[in-house]
């Protein structure tokens, strides 16, 4: 009974953490980044959760601060927290990841990243539009662990 107990604990366990090579934060290297159209952010941190979720925060270069947050997804689509009428869907396979943003139920973002293969850059491709203007920012993070 006790050992069924235990690996009853270590199976849920299991099924709530979500480490990926992605875990951690992550801070933008805006130097190294690009803004089609620009200006860049402030700043911009991603962290990456144990159980999944993924944080960002976000000073913009009109100062406002945002923060939004989505939990594991698995492929599926999930509401963003902090972003009104907004989901997201993401794959992760391997050191790649996709997601699909929409508002409204439309796309707004197409979010693709790459970990390099020291595990210390993080590359992400954003297209998307909003309103009538269309965006391409191409994002390097650097490992803040």
């Amino acid at each position: 009974m006790k050992v069924g107990a235990f690996l009853a604990t270590v199976f849920l366990a299991a099924q709530t953490e979500h480490i990926t090579p992605f875990t951690g934060t992550w801070k933008l290297n805006v130097a190294k980044s690009s803004f089609d159209p620009g200006p860049p952010p402030e700043s911009f941190t991603i962290t990456f959760t144990r159980d999944g979720t993924r944080h960002i925060n976000l000073i913009g270069a009109d100062g406002q601060t945002r923060q939004v947050s989505l939990p594991w997804s698995d492929g599926k689509e999930v509401p963003v927290t902090g972003m009104e009428n907004t989901t997201a869907s993401s794959t992760i396979l391997g050191t790649r990841f996709h997601d699909i943003w929409k508002q409204n139920g439309k796309m707004i973002e197409d979010v693709r990243g790459v970990l390099s293969p020291n595990g210390r850059t993080l590359t992400i491709a954003v297209q998307g539009k909003t309103g009538q203007h269309g965006f391409h920012n191409h994002l390097i993070f650097d490992n803040n662990n």
